[in-house]
């Protein structure tokens, strides 16, 4: 199955979902780490990667004090504890456990969103080659915070300053990384469609129940739009995860 260039992996569930996508990426890791000196990777949170962070952790044979690391995006609110960071989730999960030789966290709590968009670009251009991308897609169909109608697919800045959509509100109230919190920011900073599919190996994950909506909608989306801005993913010679219970039904049926 395949959604334009973007090749479909169908799992039985989320954690299954997590143990495939962490062998794609990490025999990926491997393979480039044998042609490069450092390998530059790029990081989702939420709940669509728990099972994934968690599995390419336990990964081996991969050299981490070669890999630098940076997150996709997180929220901007000076009041949020950070134990509900995006930055958080794959530091416990992720970099704590691998230490790799860098990683870089937008600072959510930084005094001006938009210079902190500007110091972590910079950040992000300065390393050159990004080798592989790892993401979700959220209920809203956005990529990173790369929200329906604030999306520019050639934007020329790598990182912004945006509004968080309602929809992606209510779908990160439930997210049980973040839930406890009680509320959820108005604005986040996130790489931009540019930056994130700069990267030469593009991996997406989307398991669980609540996704089967948007992933139906964007199977039935022909060409990209900025009102879906995952549709991108039709363009990108990458893989995307899905599980049985994501997955919408149509394609259950004809994956029979």
């Amino acid at each position: 199955m395949n959604y334009g260039k973007t090749r479909i992996v169908l799992c039985e569930n989320e954690n299954d979902l997590g143990a495939k996508a962490a062998r794609a990426v990490s025999g990926k890791m491997r393979e480039r780490l044998r042609l490069r000196n450092e390998l530059h990777m790029i990081f989702a949170a939420g709940e669509s990667q728990t099972t994934f962070l968690n599995a390419l952790a336990q990964e081996s044979n991969i050299d981490w004090s070669r890999v630098v690391c940076f997150n996709m995006d997180d929220f901007w609110d000076a009041r949020i504890p950070d134990r509900y960071t995006c930055g958080y989730q794959t530091c416990k999960q992720l970099y704590d456990k691998v230490q790799p030789k860098a990683f870089h966290l937008v600072q959510f709590n930084a005094r001006d969103p938009y210079e902190e968009a500007r110091r972590f670009e910079s950040l992000l251009r300065s390393v050159g080659k990004i080798d592989i991308l790892c993401q979700g897609i959220g209920t809203s169909g956005h990529l990173a915070l790369n929200e329906p109608f604030q999306t520019d697919f050639s934007d020329p800045l790598w990182v912004r300053v945006v509004d968080i959509a309602e929809q992606s509100k209510r779908q990160l109230r439930e997210d049980p990384n973040f839930k406890d919190l009680g509320y959820i920011p108005d604005k986040g900073i996130t790489m931009t469609i540019p930056a994130l599919l700069s990267a030469e190996n593009v991996y997406t994950q989307v398991p669980l129940g609540l996704k089967r909506d948007i992933l139906t909608r964007l199977f039935q989306t022909p060409e990209p739009t900025a009102s879906l801005p995952a549709s991108i993913l039709r363009t990108v010679d990458g893989t995307l995860f899905v599980d049985r219970n994501s997955c919408p039904s149509d394609l259950l049926f004809a994956s029979v």
